[in-house]
């Protein structure tokens, strides 16, 4: 029998912040209960991911949703509401991307939502990347994605201390100090800038962890 199936590619890309401001757009996803959390959309954004967790569900050309959700004791009480919504929008999905959360003091659900969010996205998500937990203290994420490309991009800010001055990840080196864990889909590539990073020379990015 033919295999007929159709496999795809998302890309997902690091840019420096000026470059994310210039293609930003779309429906604007935000972090507080009074704003939109979850959206399901043709094109999206959203900022200062810190120890929130940010990412999004999709399949290609049909449909895809973001969220960026806020690690505070409501969203504890209500995971399982969050989760049922989040693929009620969109079923079965081909391709995830998951991101964000912090180990720290004051943030003690910040790494446990990412680590809940993870466990169910890796039992119904086929095709999931993740950047794992901000190591550094001052860092934050922003993302766009885009239905008609498949392709998110992303801008990552860090400094090491709140007096220093705010870089973003340029080098496959500076992403590596930024995430504790990084895990690319078999099926998506990855760029840092216009430079394409390839599984041949990073193979630890796509080995399964």
């Amino acid at each position: 029998m033919q295999n007929n199936s159709i496999t795809f590619t998302s890309n997902i890309k690091f840019v420096s912040r000026s470059a994310f401001d210039l293609i930003k757009g779309g429906d604007r996803i935000g972090y507080k209960h009074n704003e939109p959390n979850l959206m399901k959309a043709k094109e999206f954004y959203s900022e200062q991911i810190r120890t929130c967790t940010g990412g999004g569900l999709v399949n290609p050309l049909k449909e895809a949703e973001g969220f960026h959700l806020w690690d505070d004791y409501q969203n504890e009480l209500d995971f399982h509401d969050i989760l049922v919504k989040m693929f009620r929008f969109v079923k079965n999905p081909e391709h995830g991307l998951l991101l964000g959360g912090k180990d720290l003091t004051g943030n003690p659900y910040s790494m446990e939502q990412f680590r809940n969010l993870k466990k169910a996205f890796i039992q119904r998500v086929p095709q999931l990347s993740l950047f794992e937990k901000h190591l550094y203290t001052y860092s934050e994420t922003h993302y766009k994605y885009s239905l008609d490309d498949d392709t998110w991009t992303l801008c990552t800010n860090y400094c090491k201390d709140a007096k220093s001055k705010l870089n973003s990840v340029i080098s496959v080196n500076t992403l590596k100090k930024c995430f504790e864990k990084i895990k690319i889909a078999d099926n998506d590539r990855l760029f840092i800038g216009k430079k394409e990073i390839l599984k041949k020379d990073y193979p630890e990015f796509w080995a399964e962890n």
